[in-house]
């Protein structure tokens, strides 16, 4: 094993251990029995990305049980960042609603997370630049895009409220995902659940067609693309898991269509599901040393100790009649 390759191990244990997640990510009898020295990079970067999403996910769990730890908040945490640069742990794309509070509902704190911003939660021009620099140039494991429920902005889209101003240019991207729900007879709140559902797949699915950079580190096993619903009620996150037409995007045939899920009929909340830079980063060895980087960011800004994530189902209820303001 070269250098870079147990730099990246020792630190995905390191990481591993202090998040908690040991019990439930699938590489055997970790705890029991030593990783082999001969473990593939894949398999380390693997590792990383389940990792990172189980820091998410047990992050969620504190902050729906109300008891968040706030870490990475003080003066320390601050002046290291600012020394040493942001090296967070995931890009996350997600709705502007004030009542989302990202960086709250994942329990992080100063630099443990890229996040973009936007009612809808879009993927227009200027969110996809964003999420090109969060997972190409950061390096980011996980690219997560989360709606919310009584998302307005859906809501509006799938009512044909009328808009003003520049709204219409976020009711254009939404629009094709309304126009799927309201194509199954369903009662209006079903609808609406299914709207915000299908409005994050199409998310994942425009960033995928539009973004070589993000399509290429996918495909190359260096982020995993993730969906999920946050319930404004509850606190808790609904896992989606990748996009089920994730292997037809990357390979640019034509994708399936995707099946309803948690939100619409299933209670269940099962967890996600395992998802190179469009240009040459250098070397062989900067290669290796971006590795490297991207073990030791998620082990640095991952020091608290966790439960283990619930798989619990988001709440279905959905929007009232008067759609939420963003």
């Amino acid at each position: 094993m070269d250098w870079a390759s147990g730099k990246i191990m020792t630190m995905t244990i390191r990481l591993l251990l202090t998040a908690g997640t040991c019990a439930h990510l699938s590489f055997g009898a970790f705890g029991k029995e030593p990783i082999d020295p001969g473990t593939s990079e894949a398999h380390l970067e693997r590792l990383l990305r389940e990792a990172s999403l189980a820091v998410l996910k047990e992050g969620n769990a504190r902050f729906a049980a109300g008891k968040s730890q706030h870490p990475n908040l003080d003066v320390e945490r601050r002046t290291s960042t600012v020394a040493n640069g942001q090296e967070p742990v995931a890009t996350i794309l997600s709705c502007s609603d004030s009542r989302s509070p990202v960086e709250l509902i994942f329990d992080r704190g100063v630099g443990d997370l890229f996040v973009v911003r936007v009612a809808g939660n879009i993927a227009g021009e200027s969110e996809l630049a964003t999420v090109e620099y969060g997972v190409d140039h950061l390096g980011t494991p996980i690219l997560l895009v989360m709606g919310h429920t009584r998302c307005g902005a859906v809501t509006a889209v799938v009512k044909g409220t009328e808009l003003h101003g520049h709204l219409h240019a976020l009711a254009e991207q939404i629009q094709p995902a309304a126009a799927k729900a309201k194509s199954t007879p369903r009662d209006p709140e079903a609808t609406i659940a299914a709207a915000i559902e299908a409005n994050v797949w199409l998310t994942i699915e425009n960033i995928l067609k539009k973004s070589e950079l993000v399509r290429e580190r996918a495909k190359a096993g260096k982020v995993q693309l993730v969906g999920a619903v946050y319930d404004l009620e509850t606190g808790r996150v609904a896992w989606l898991g990748s996009h089920p037409g994730q292997e037809e995007l990357l390979s640019g045939h034509s994708t399936p269509e995707p099946k309803a899920h948690s939100l619409v009929n299933n209670p269940a909340n099962p967890a996600p599901h395992g998802s190179k830079s469009g240009s040459a980063k250098g070397s062989e060895s900067a290669a290796a040393k971006e590795k490297t980087g991207n073990a030791t960011r998620v082990a640095n800004n991952t020091l608290d100790h966790g439960q283990a994530a619930a798989g619990e189902a988001v709440n279905t209820k959905t929007p009232t009649k008067k759609a939420a303001a963003h």
